[in-house]
């Protein structure tokens, strides 16, 4: 039923006077910021803001215009969809929600989050001022922008100390004074102690060494800080019976305190001694003779520049891993004999043999070869020296000589074939007498090495009449 005009201007009259009412517009404002009546057309009869509102000196000049001209484009338009929703509503679906940026004198933009509440041929509109809430979310965002600043920062740290501790050549742990406990450890660390790193991580540090207790352990990491002077401690190691030094320093990080602990074995010098370490590397990388270090079943753990030259190979990538005997050129009866001398005498001087390189090439070189017998990761350091230019591989013994000179009388005495049966008698002496100085009258090497049954290398030994010198 539609209203008379007149009936009309008097509803119109009474919703804006509900707005004047002290009491009415006191209980709005405790719910609402801003608190607006329009027509179904959208024009304001009346408006009323709080006191500390931005829109408050304002809201008394909205009266009989268009709430669409107080409001920038984009939210004329969704106020206009609203109202043609609550004029199309008939089952009273009830308010209905609209965020409206108004547009102040100043140009200031005022986000404000109406609920429009239909009222016969009104529309109450209480409104949320957004600004607080927007500042909100933005304090929540930088705040969480700021955290995951931190975090990232926090785990570049993390990386470059676990890079730092996994990369230092030294063996470093970190124990709580307080606990006793081993907060982290570095790997060489762990390899030291004998066990895994998982292993040792919230273990009583006291507990790796021998006779060692929590009290006695701290009281030694905390007694000399007062002079400013490093721990030292003689410790010996439980799982293996390795004596190391201790030498510690205090600090205090987020209110605890930690001593971060450095283990170094005596036997094998001082860590620290950089000097030293510089010059072994570059007469490693730089020497004259080729430096090859092999692990105990004769593989190449690394190998010089020399020994690239030595044997054409393209980098130091390309030979580790691969066994000696395949650069040998007796393959694995010649690692036999380098492994097991050097392992039983503890090295061997001036083992004469050739190179293969990797075009087909040999290469006479002599063989020096030194155990470093570590508990856990024994070492074959080898020096190989270039003797391709010295004519023979090895000095001829005296009765080499004897044997040659022999052959050498026979010329003019006797037949070509005659001297050449001798010849050949001698070379066979000769090689055999060679191959058993190599292998220490180890038989089955020396045959092996010649490429002989047992049994015919005996039958030769009888022969030369060597098998009673090689029993004497």
């Amino acid at each position: 039923m539609t209203l008379p005009d007149h009936a009309t201007s008097s509803a119109h009259a009474a919703i804006a006077r509900l707005l004047e009412e002290p009491g009415i517009a006191a209980v709005l404002m405790c719910v609402t910021d801003i608190c607006i009546v329009t027509d179904r057309e959208g024009k304001v009869l009346a408006a009323s803001a709080k006191d500390d509102s931005i829109l408050q000196s304002e809201t008394a000049e909205w009266s009989g215009r268009a709430l669409t001209d107080l409001v920038d484009t984009a939210s004329g338009q969704k106020l206009a969809r609203r109202l043609q929703d609550i004029e199309t509503d008939t089952q009273g679906a009830g308010a209905r929600w609209a965020e409206l940026v108004h547009v102040t004198k100043a140009m200031d933009a005022v986000p404000v989050r109406y609920a429009m509440h239909p009222v016969r041929a009104h529309i109450l509109m209480l409104g949320q001022d957004q600004r607080p809430t927007i500042e909100m979310q933005q304090m929540l965002l930088n705040a969480q922008i700021a955290l995951e600043r931190d975090h990232e920062a926090q785990r570049e740290i993390d990386t470059r100390y676990r890079l730092l501790m996994d990369f230092s050549t030294d063996a470093i742990v970190l124990v709580s004074i307080g606990s006793g406990m081993i907060v982290d450890i570095n790997h060489n660390a762990a390899t030291v102690l004998g066990r895994a790193r998982a292993d040792l991580i919230d273990r009583p540090f006291a507990e790796c060494f021998q006779g060692q207790t929590r009290e006695g352990l701290i009281s030694a990491l905390e007694t000399p800080q007062a002079a400013g002077s490093d721990v030292l401690l003689d410790v010996e190691v439980k799982a293996s019976g390795r004596n190391v030094q201790l030498t510690g320093k205090l600090f205090r990080a987020s209110g605890e305190q930690l001593a971060i602990v450095r283990l170094s074995d005596p036997e094998r010098g001082s860590v620290g001694d950089e000097r030293l370490l510089g010059n072994l590397r570059q007469l490693f990388n730089h020497g004259a003779d080729a430096i090859v270090f092999a692990d105990r079943d004769g593989n190449i753990l690394a190998a010089s520049e020399t020994f690239l030259n030595l044997t054409d190979s393209p980098s130091a990538s390309s030979v580790r891993g691969q066994s000696l005997s395949e650069f040998l050129s007796r393959g694995a009866v010649d690692l036999r004999v380098l492994l097991d001398n050097a392992r039983r005498a503890g090295q061997l001087r001036m083992y004469a043999t050739k190179l293969n390189t990797n075009y087909g090439a040999q290469v006479g070189v002599e063989i020096s070869a030194t155990w470093l017998d570590d508990k856990f990761d024994p070492v074959l350091a080898l020096v190989l020296r270039n003797a391709s230019s010295a004519g023979n591989l090895r000095p001829d013994s005296g009765g080499q000589d004897s044997n040659v000179q022999g052959v050498i009388e026979l010329v003019g005495s006797s037949t070509l074939k005659d001297i050449v049966t001798e010849t050949t008698d001698v070379i066979e002496k000769i090689c055999i007498e060679t191959a058993l100085e190599l292998t220490r009258n180890n038989r089955v090497a020396a045959a092996e090495m010649l490429g002989l049954s047992r049994q015919s290398l005996y039958v030769k030994l009888r022969k030369f009449d060597l098998l009673s010198k090689d029993e004497n």
